[in-house]
């Protein structure tokens, strides 16, 4: 009979451990780097979606500055900074 094959074990490490790695990689491809946070309104079970890629447009971006300005009273933040 042959032996099974047994998988390693994955270790899932904290979103806080990867996000680090996973920000300076979309820089350094010039990527968008998305981090959102979602609650499912009939469990209230929280997950956060990490994604990097080319998503936003000048047009987009745009918007969502424009929009994170109006709600900064309600807490929202933009931070810019020039590309070095």
């Amino acid at each position: 009979m042959p032996e099974g094959k047994t998988r390693k074990k994955r270790i899932k490490k904290p979103v806080i451990d990867l996000l680090p790695e996973l920000l300076v990689k979309a820089l350094a491809r010039h990527d968008d780097f998305i981090v959102t946070c979602e609650t499912d309104p009939d469990t209230s079970a929280k997950k956060i979606h990490i994604i990097s890629g080319k998503f936003v447009t000048p047009c987009m971006l745009r918007k969502l500055m424009g929009q994170a300005e109006s709600q900064r009273e309600e807490g929202s933040s933009v931070v810019s900074r020039k590309w070095v």
